[in-house]
């Protein structure tokens, strides 16, 4: 691993995230995949959380949300009371990765839970589009 990374990753064979913290980009990156639990979404929020602790206030954040499944609204929860922990570390700009085959439902979820707890993300359809949006 690079240095100035720092990762967290768990995976099953249907579910997965990946939380990646880069301090040289200040700039936190995830990756939600399948239908995570209840359990798999707080464990994923709450190292999300973690990892924005080592980055400087004012950090941004790549969401890639095009392959997540929506959660049930109990499992959810986790994920704004993240957002709002977030806001309060000093999250600056938030890009939401969604493409073509992105659930709606999803989308729609992560727009008004963000903006539920004050801010508003912007959406990119690659990865790579929303790191030109903070570059």
């Amino acid at each position: 691993m690079r240095e100035g990374y720092v990762s967290s990753h768990m995976a099953t064979v249907e579910e997965q995230y990946e939380i990646v913290a880069d301090r040289s980009t200040n700039r936190l990156s995830l990756t939600l995949l399948g239908t995570l639990d209840e359990e798999q979404v707080a464990e994923a929020a709450e190292e999300a959380v973690d990892e924005a602790e080592t980055l400087r206030p004012g950090f941004d954040i790549v969401n890639d949300i095009s392959r997540f499944r929506p959660p049930s609204p109990e499992a959810a929860e986790p994920i704004k009371e993240a957002q709002a922990e977030l806001l309060e570390m000093g999250v600056e700009r938030v890009v939401r990765v969604a493409d073509d085959e992105t659930s709606q439902v999803v989308v729609n979820a992560f727009s008004r839970r963000s903006k539920q707890v004050g801010y508003e993300g912007m959406t990119a359809e690659s990865v790579a589009e929303a790191e030109r949006k903070l570059s």
